[in-house]
């Protein structure tokens, strides 16, 4: 009998907009929360789709983890942010993590996230000190964080 990985899970994070108004000018990357709706899946489903017909142009300076672990998608979101803004982030833990996956594919990068217990750990400590009640980590979140960087 084979054995079913289950899947990795993490809280979920909170977001906060009154802290938008703290932000240092200019943006270099920007973290969306939004709903996930019937209408959202159908679109993701054909711009797969599209992709996989007509290809996609993305500069070899984005970086991309794929997301694996279900309710990272904050914590994925910031890391996205932060990878591709690598010259401003302060040497230590994040910033190694970042440097060892910069040459990865966006699975193996994945990968590494999935095995980074430190990382693990700030997600949960940080999800746990919202404002708000953190859903369990099997609860089904319909919201979904993704984030858009300035590159190129």
């Amino acid at each position: 009998m084979a054995e079913t990985k289950k899947k990795l899970r993490w809280i979920p994070l909170e977001s906060n907009p009154e802290l938008l108004q703290m932000i240092p000018q200019p943006i270099k990357a920007f973290l969306l929360l939004f709903p996930i709706s019937e209408a959202h899946k159908d679109y993701c489903k054909a711009e797969v789709e599209s992709i996989k017909e007509s290809g996609q142009e993305i500069s070899s300076n984005v970086l991309f983890y794929k997301q694996t672990i279900g309710n990272a998608c904050g914590t994925i979101a910031l890391v996205h942010s932060l990878a591709n803004n690598r010259d401003s982030i302060p040497d230590g833990p994040l910033k190694h993590l970042l440097d060892k996956t910069k040459d990865l594919t966006p699975e193996e990068r994945a990968k590494c996230l999935e095995e980074d217990e430190e990382l693990a750990n700030s997600h949960q400590s940080s999800a746990r000190m919202g404002q708000t009640r953190a859903p369990g980590e099997d609860e089904k979140v319909d919201l979904h964080f993704i984030c858009l960087v300035e590159k190129d």
